[in-house]
């Protein structure tokens, strides 16, 4: 009687074990993210900002964040094929949903054989920053034929984009910024290549003098290198509508752009990047510069 009961205790204390080993909670201090693995695990989580390696966690307004999810275990195997399902949110100041994506992996929602196997999510920093605001990011990786779970945690903050400078005089806007449209992200540093497109776009901009619905926009920009040899100059983007005018609507409701192309030649860094928005019916204007360093030329 004492033996089998103690061949039970062995056997219960046997599957608790096993029960905790596919259980995982870890906390990386670098970065203050807490994973946990229920069934489902992945090796060390990888953080690119801008597409590149990092382990900080103030994302600069506009960043690309992104985060992978390498080697991906424990999820069931079905007709050679997994079936991983991802989602991701973000928490602003402990209560406030700010992002909620259910489903970032509809690419594999019909399974995938490859092995190992590396998921990712990720989003644009673009979210408040002016009342130090806090944020999470909570992932969960999930096994669709199954019941394992593998859940991201990551705290952050947002902070100022310090790439432009804008000065606005009685004209209004809710966003400027410089876009690199080749990687698909804001830009956060000063380093451009000329094989990129860019465009420089100003967002709900507001204060121009109207002539019933009508309003009379103009747009400059001007790239000068250190030794003071033109880059780039645009005189006015809306030359073509100086006499005739603009939808005052259009303007206010729509992005203003204008792209910056680059050709082959020599630049002398650093280089001093100008563009004025102005009113052609008023003083009224917005003023923008930055310091830019070109990565990529010709000498």
């Amino acid at each position: 009687m004492y033996l089998r009961k103690l061949f039970t205790l062995l056997i219960s204390s046997c599957v608790l074990i096993s029960c905790q080993f596919n259980q995982s909670v870890n906390k990386d201090l670098v970065t203050g993210a807490y994973t946990r693995g229920d069934g489902v695990g992945s090796d060390d989580v990888v953080i690119k900002i801008n597409g590149k390696v990092d382990t900080r966690t103030k994302f600069v307004y506009g960043e690309k964040v992104e985060f992978q999810f390498p080697n991906i275990a424990g999820l069931t195997k079905e007709n050679g094929k997994f079936f991983p399902a991802m989602s991701m949110s973000i928490i602003k100041n402990g209560k406030d949903t700010v992002y909620n994506q259910q489903e970032l992996l509809t690419e594999i929602e019909n399974g995938t054989d490859l092995s190992p196997l590396t998921v990712q999510s990720e989003f644009f920093a673009t979210l408040p920053f002016e009342n130090n605001e806090t944020y999470k990011a909570l992932i969960k990786i999930k096994d669709k034929k199954g019941k394992g779970t593998f859940e991201y945690e990551l705290p952050f903050t947002v902070q100022k984009n310090n790439l432009i400078s804008v000065k606005p005089t009685n004209l209004t806007y809710s966003k400027i910024y410089l876009w690199d449209e080749t990687d698909k992200i804001i830009m956060a540093n000063k380093n451009i290549n000329t094989d990129h497109l860019y465009v420089l776009i100003f967002e709900g901009v507001d204060g121009f003098v109207k002539t019933n619905t009508i309003c009379y926009p103009a747009l400059s920009t001007d790239i000068i290198d250190s030794k003071g040899n033109p880059i780039l100059s645009k005189a006015n983007v809306f030359e073509s509508y100086k006499d005739s005018g603009v939808s005052y609507e259009k303007i206010k409701d729509q992005k203003i752009t204008v792209e910056l192309k680059f050709g082959s030649g020599v630049i002398n860094n650093p280089c001093k990047f100008k563009a004025s928005l102005t009113d052609l019916k008023s003083n009224n204007r917005i003023d923008v510069e930055a310091d830019l360093e070109f990565l990529s030329y010709a000498h």
